[in-house]
């Protein structure tokens, strides 16, 4: 017994270094590094940065310098960057009317030319909830019913942000409040699905065929094949 306890005096016990995770812990508590949910972004909330000197000037709302860079032959007023995004696109996202003002009024603007997502200057600002963009964009010709690369058209964005302004604006001007996405919704069942009920009334209201009743969130069934479609990926 007092063997072993000199030997445990004598022996040199070495500290244990900590663990990497376990020196992390304390410096990240109380600022969110864990615990906490991080937001969840729609795709096309985040992504549309800007990379030419054009783009950055529309997505800031430059008028004068927009307008410098085209009148001078710098850029074309239809240059796209590798995204397939033109300054109409980036100044319809970024909500700078003015500059989509200046654009449209150049005959030579491409209205409705589609990003590698398919989607169009209305279709971006329609995402955004860009009301005073759309209504440019309507006035100077641009089709509401050019669909994107996932099926959906510009009243379809409206529908699933819940904007009746924008949805109001988009049938004056004749979008086709019948037209279905890929996976076989009119804007009315999908109003339903995303459980926007308010939308759904106003839809009725305005002569959208309300036939067939869709569960919100349930597997979509097709009403007229019968056959279950996919959970849309938005």
């Amino acid at each position: 017994m007092q063997d072993d306890f000199e030997y445990d005096a004598l022996t040199f016990r070495a500290p244990q270094r900590t663990r990497w995770y376990t020196r992390l812990w304390p410096a990240c508590l109380g600022h969110g590094c864990f615990g906490q949910k991080r937001p969840q972004f729609q795709l096309y909330l985040i992504g549309y940065d800007p990379v030419g000197q054009l783009q950055r000037a529309a997505s800031v709302g430059d008028v004068a310098l927009v307008e410098k860079f085209i009148n001078g032959s710098e850029y074309h007023i239809n240059e796209i960057d590798r995204r397939g995004r033109t300054s109409l696109h980036y100044a319809c996202a970024h909500n700078h009317p003015n500059v989509v003002a200046w654009l449209v009024s150049n005959d030579c603007t491409d209205i409705n030319i589609q990003d590698d997502e398919g989607c169009t200057p209305l279709i971006k600002a329609t995402q955004r909830d860009n009301v005073e963009c759309i209504s440019i964009l309507l006035m100077q010709g641009a089709d509401p019913h050019i669909v994107d690369f996932g099926g959906d058209a510009a009243l379809h964005h409206a529908v699933i942000r819940g904007n009746i302004t924008i949805a109001e604006k988009l049938l004056k001007y004749k979008a086709n409040i019948d037209a279905k996405t890929e996976y076989g919704l009119t804007p009315y069942k999908l109003a339903l699905y995303e459980r926007q009920h308010q939308m759904a009334e106003f839809l009725i209201k305005n002569g959208a065929e309300a036939h067939s009743v869709l569960q919100p969130n349930r597997s979509l069934i097709d009403p007229e094949d019968g056959l279950a479609a996919s959970k849309p990926k938005w």
